[in-house]
């Protein structure tokens, strides 16, 4: 904003003093939104930020009229509030997407608790590894296992498979091994075998490897053994 570029301000407090003294109160805050364009300031602000300028650096370096100044301003106001919508509609994504995060969380939530109520649910780590780190591995292997196993009873063979195959892209390679491990207790053999085959196939060989190390600490060396040899393929 070039009339604020005109006050002697060096900062937005001195700018919210000197307004202040033209009757007109605002929040240092509120001038950092208007100067930055995201949001219209009201005509009232506008003038009294004019009339600071005017006083410091007179009419001539400041440029305008007031009447030139409110014609600016109400040139403004259409240009801004075209881009409403389309902030509205971004707005609903995110809200939409907080939504999908707080029932994910939720449920892992839930999980977690039901893992911490089940220590016996999957083997501990021989390793001696952190335990709160292997709980929530835990955690998030029941929630998706028991998922996959529930799509899959029910006939929904498609949204399991769907299912597992978005899981090998969020789960860490610790997670996906205990996810593992749950789908062979609930004998979901076919879903777990193909967790191994798209695991192998799609992720790096360095998550490859951890997940296999993971598999040989769950006492799984033969399903170690086969995410190396479908990461070879």
């Amino acid at each position: 904003m070039t009339l604020y570029g005109h006050m002697d301000a060096p900062t937005l407090a001195s700018a919210a003093q000197q307004l202040a003294e033209k009757g007109y109160s605002k929040d240092p805050s509120e001038i950092s939104r208007y100067l930055n364009g995201w949001r219209l300031p009201p005509a009232n602000f506008v003038l009294r930020l004019y009339e600071v300028a005017v006083d410091q650096a007179g009419v001539a370096a400041v440029g305008l009229t007031e009447e030139e100044l409110l014609k600016v301003h109400s040139d403004a106001e259409p240009t801004l509030c075209r881009t409403c919508p389309q902030l509205r509609r971004k707005n609903r994504d995110l809200r939409g997407k907080i939504r999908e995060l707080r029932d994910q969380k939720a449920g892992l939530e839930a999980a977690l608790a039901s893992a911490e109520s089940q220590p016996k649910i999957l083997p501990v780590h021989p390793s001696g590894g952190d335990r709160q780190d292997f709980t929530r591995d835990v955690a998030a292997a029941i929630h998706i296992a028991n998922r996959m196993g529930d799509l899959h009873q029910q006939g929904d063979r498609a949204a399991a498979l769907a299912l597992l195959r978005d899981t090998t892209e969020v789960l860490t390679p610790a997670e996906s091994a205990a996810a593992l491990v749950l789908l062979r207790q609930q004998e979901q053999e076919q879903l777990a075998d193909t967790l191994i085959h798209i695991y192998g196939r799609d992720q790096s060989h360095a998550n490859v490897i951890r997940m296999a190390l993971a598999l040989h600490e769950y006492g799984l060396p033969g399903d170690a053994g086969a995410i190396l040899r479908s990461a070879t393929r």
